[in-house]
């Protein structure tokens, strides 16, 4: 991939993220208000893992692989199984080690964040289109 890909895709990332961030705040607080601090805590633990993992897999889509159309769809296929495995691998973590853990809070960041990916993502699909 060249430089002008790897800038829109970390540019599309950052939109992306921004996004994610602000709406997994909003379910903190609103967990914070709702069941006290372990509920928020879990809503920002649900929505940095899909942040990291996002992340990760945005590092591992920025590698060059070549040109083919094969080599590109093999790299973003790597890149989306980085970024479960990531989300798995952080959830696991947050699930065994934090004895507060508020399941229904967890998740609520999880998909607020998810949804806001995919919402953030798509702006930015429709501004390059320009």
């Amino acid at each position: 991939m060249d430089k002008v890909t790897n800038t829109k895709i970390s540019r599309a990332f950052s939109k992306a993220a921004r996004w994610q961030i602000i709406i997994t705040v909003l379910i903190s607080c609103v967990s914070l208000l709702a069941a006290g601090m372990n509920a928020a805590i879990s809503a920002i633990a649900g929505g940095a893992s899909v942040i990291v993992g996002g992340f990760a897999g945005m590092m591992m889509a920025r590698r060059p692989n070549g040109g083919t159309p094969g080599a590109i769809l093999f790299s973003m296929l790597k890149a989306e199984v980085i970024r479960v495995l990531v989300i798995a691998m952080l959830l696991l973590v947050a699930f065994r080690y934090y004895p507060g853990l508020f399941p229904l809070s967890l998740i609520g960041g999880l998909a607020g964040s998810a949804l806001a990916s995919g919402a953030g993502l798509r702006t930015v699909n429709n501004e390059n289109d320009d």
